[in-house]
């Protein structure tokens, strides 16, 4: 279960509240998960909504298809894993998301960064640490419960 606060006012039935991380292919980094609120599954109402966030404009957008929270990928996968979409893809008019998806989303004007086999390491270890760290917390709260 997760529990969030909420920043603004609830959202109505027909709205969809999606997950969005901007993804940083030059940088092999992802900003912090941020919530949307969607008027409809409209993939052009979703573009339009990141790109005022972001202030990528609309054109350089590539996003991913919705996946279900929590989302669980590395930072070395996610260009070359996941399949990402532009504004000028068949698959553009169809819904690819639903309330309470993961959207990943870029500048597709970033290009990836070539990583040092030291950078790729200290990548690795980082996220190894962090899911350490979230299992030990998962663990403790329901030992605690």
């Amino acid at each position: 279960m997760y529990v969030e606060q909420l920043k603004g006012p609830e959202k109505h039935e027909a709205q969809i509240q999606v997950y969005v991380i901007r993804w940083r292919p030059s940088q092999c980094s992802v900003d912090p998960i941020e919530e949307i609120i969607l008027d409809n599954d409209d993939p052009k109402h979703a573009i339009e909504k990141l790109s005022e966030l972001s202030g990528v404009p609309v054109e350089y957008i590539s996003y991913t298809q919705g996946r279900l929270f929590p989302v669980q990928i590395s930072c070395l996968d996610i260009e070359n894993k996941l399949e990402w979409y532009i504004t000028s893809d068949r698959l553009y008019s169809l819904g690819l998301y639903g309330d309470g998806d993961v959207i990943y989303y870029k500048d597709n004007r970033e290009r990836m960064k070539e990583l040092t086999d030291k950078e790729r390491s200290e990548i690795q270890e980082a996220e190894e640490a962090r899911s350490v760290n979230l299992m030990f917390h998962h663990v403790h709260v329901l030992s605690v419960n």
